[in-house]
């Protein structure tokens, strides 16, 4: 009949314990961010961006003003769950490359930078199945997504990478929904 109890007491417990962490956590995402961390850090976001997408023959992030477009983005277009995931991801990269390393991101070589990505994106790999989804839905996007996501967007709509990346073309002719891309041949971007 102890054992009983005691198995009891320890579920019960565990149960709260769980419950009071998951409490505190949504409670910290669902406050107003501080959106100023985004323009203190603004040359942080511009080096990570150009680490995701980096300058060869085309231009890179930097090059294409993605930085400023995240910032924009993450103020103006993104929850504030994920707003405050963003900013507390930025701040958990600094204490990444600190603890780490003993730098800044921007001190950092490719080598360090590239294992730093490497980092925030296992970090933030979201659980498997249903409870991803339901953790994705409560909790809102983890950083990596959401960064990767607003990089994407803020160079395929800048005119750097629209025109130099991707064949653009100002008046497009007609509509053809399936055209077959010759080897070496860039993506479509139109107006």
């Amino acid at each position: 009949m102890n054992r009983r109890k005691a198995i009891a007491g320890i579920l019960l417990l565990g149960g709260a314990a769980a419950a009071g962490t998951a409490g505190v956590t949504y409670r910290r995402l669902s406050r107003t961010p501080d959106l100023g961390q985004l323009d203190t850090h603004r040359e942080l976001i511009a080096e990570l961006a150009e680490t995701l997408i980096p300058e060869t023959d085309t231009p890179g992030a930097k090059s294409a003003g993605v930085g400023d477009c995240i910032i924009t983005l993450v103020k103006d277009c993104t929850p504030k769950k994920a707003q405050n995931r963003f900013i507390n991801g930025l701040l958990d990269v600094a204490d990444h490359c600190r603890s780490k390393y003993g730098k800044t991101f921007m001190e950092c070589n490719a080598s360090q930078r590239s294992e730093v990505m490497t980092h925030i994106e296992k970090q933030g790999k979201p659980l498997p199945g249903i409870l991803g989804k339901v953790s994705g839905k409560i909790m809102g996007d983890d950083f990596y997504a959401t960064f990767k996501k607003y990089a994407i967007i803020g160079y395929c709509t800048s005119q750097q990478g629209a025109t130099k990346e991707m064949a653009y073309e100002y008046i497009p002719g007609r509509f053809k929904g399936c055209v077959p891309l010759q080897p070496g041949q860039k993506c479509w971007a139109t107006d």
